[in-house]
């Protein structure tokens, strides 16, 4: 008899599981979009009820297609998940969602996010809470609820997240992950626990918040009705799981003291697992609790494939693969949304700059591509000027499926750089959040690692100094 474990991913626009076996094999796996609504300037909503009901959906699948490989539904021993962050989903004391979850790409609470810091500075919400305070945090959409909807705020039970929310779906138990919790408002990831300063700023009472557990631990077995939307057996456990970016990682088996993380999603993020849980005031490197009891990770999020993709819309070709293209002399600076650590500047914008009647489409899309790579560089200097050296670095998402980007990077860094086969790196680490101590024995992500060039690592050093000059020079302009 194979024992399986189910490891879901929530994401921004669509839903994936993957049935995993005992030895690390995956048996299936499923993926059922969702919709991202934009109702108004700077607005991004979901319906909560989509998330449970694509979890359904790729739960249902999954199962299906391990029965049809003789694995009953008895087997399946535990689920757990990885979800987007920092979505602000608010419900009545019975867990039923009282409005949209505003996802955290939302940026409404602009007046909100001025009055908070009226309130309490940066230096504050940083040592509170591991991260600077953003108009996209959900501290400012609940500061938001409470001014912009006061009637529904008055009837708010749960100020949940994703994973909470799910939770009393499938368990009926308001319970979240610490690494999911240590994204979100209200969370200090030095203590592992509540900030009392930053719930009583809020209003928000104990009460309204979730249990916490460590990525690993179990939530509780399904409740019956549950178990059957599921095609599952009641006595299947959701074990604790972590928010995306923390589960990618442990998916991509990065570990303290090992490789790091490149996650190349819409915005790309370099993910460094530590033991001691950094801070710096100066470069405020935005620092989360990891799935283990006694490690945090180290985070620099900027503009990634946004950028590329931006790109794609307005020069656009048939083709969907990277041309080949010369950028020696053309510098893209890629803050079409503002620029992340260490200036923390939303008025930045995206800059192109030694753009000549001799360049082309395609040299365009080569600086686009280098920039971000730049950024790469530049924010890997920073982590490792807290966390050391990193051994290694493993890319996982969407850029892995090609050979120019990893090209870039690995020439830009000077150094190899794994490339993950699968991208589903983040329900793979939920898999092996349920599957707890089984899956010590499990292989690693299939990767193939790609070698700096010599006479690229020569050209690329010249270009990122170069690249930085551009940068010194521009960011002023925009004060």
């Amino acid at each position: 008899m194979s024992i399986v474990y189910l490891g879901i991913d929530i994401g921004t626009t669509s839903a994936k599981c993957l049935a995993v076996d005992e030895t690390g094999a995956v048996l299936a796996q499923a993926q059922q979009p969702y919709v991202l609504q934009h109702p108004h300037q700077g607005w991004a909503e979901q319906s909560p009820e989509d998330y449970l009901q694509a979890l359904v959906t790729i739960v249902r699948e999954c199962v299906r297609r391990c029965r049809a490989q003789g694995i009953a539904p008895g087997d399946i021993a535990a689920m757990s998940m990885s979800t987007q962050g920092d979505t602000l989903i608010v419900t009545d004391g019975r867990g039923r969602a009282l409005a949209k979850a505003i996802s955290w790409m939302d940026s409404r609470a602009q007046e909100e996010y001025q009055a908070l810091l009226a309130q309490a500075d940066q230096a504050f919400w940083y040592r509170q809470t591991g991260q600077r305070l953003t108009p996209y945090g959900s501290a400012c959409k609940i500061r938001w609820l409470a001014e912009q909807q006061s009637d529904l705020w008055a009837r708010v039970s749960r100020v949940c997240a994703v994973p909470d929310y799910l939770a009393a779906c499938l368990c009926g138990r308001f319970a979240t992950d610490i690494p999911s919790a240590s994204w979100s408002a209200c969370f200090k990831p030095h203590d592992r626990a509540w900030s009392v300063p930053v719930m009583e700023l809020l209003g928000i009472v104990p009460e309204q918040l979730p249990q916490v557990v460590e990525s690993g631990a179990a939530i509780g077995p399904l409740l019956p009705e549950a178990a059957t939307q599921l095609g599952l057996t009641p006595d299947t456990m959701l074990m604790a799981g972590a928010f995306d970016q923390g589960a990618a990682a442990l998916g991509a088996g990065a570990r303290a003291g090992g490789h790091g993380v490149l996650s190349c999603g819409t915005a790309w993020v370099l993910y460094a697992v530590t033991v001691h849980p950094y801070s710096d005031s100066q470069t405020m490197l935005p620092l989360c609790c990891h799935t283990g009891s006694s490690e945090w990770g180290l985070l620099a999020p900027f503009t990634g494939g946004a950028a590329y993709d931006w790109f794609r819309h307005v020069f656009k070709e048939d083709s969907d693969s990277p041309t080949s293209g010369r950028a020696e002399s053309l510098y893209f600076l890629p803050y079409l949304y503002g620029v992340g650590v260490p200036d923390w500047r939303a008025e930045v914008c995206g800059t192109l700059l030694g753009l000549t009647m001799a360049h082309n489409r395609a040299d365009i899309e080569q600086a686009v591509m280098c920039g971000i790579g730049c950024e790469t560089r530049r924010c890997l200097e920073i982590i490792e000027t807290l966390s050391g050296p990193l051994p290694g670095l493993r890319m996982v998402g969407g850029a892995t499926k090609s050979t120019v980007w990893p090209q870039i990077i690995a020439d830009l860094l000077g150094r190899p750089v794994q490339v993950s086969v699968s991208s589903e790196a983040a329900a793979y680490g939920a898999a092996k959040l349920a599957a707890g101590p089984h899956s010590a024995g499990w292989p690693e992500m299939p990767h193939t690692v790609v070698e700096p060039v010599p006479e690229g690592v020569k050209d690329m050093n010249v270009y990122y100094a170069r690249y930085q000059r551009c940068r010194a020079g521009i960011l002023p302009l925009y004060s």
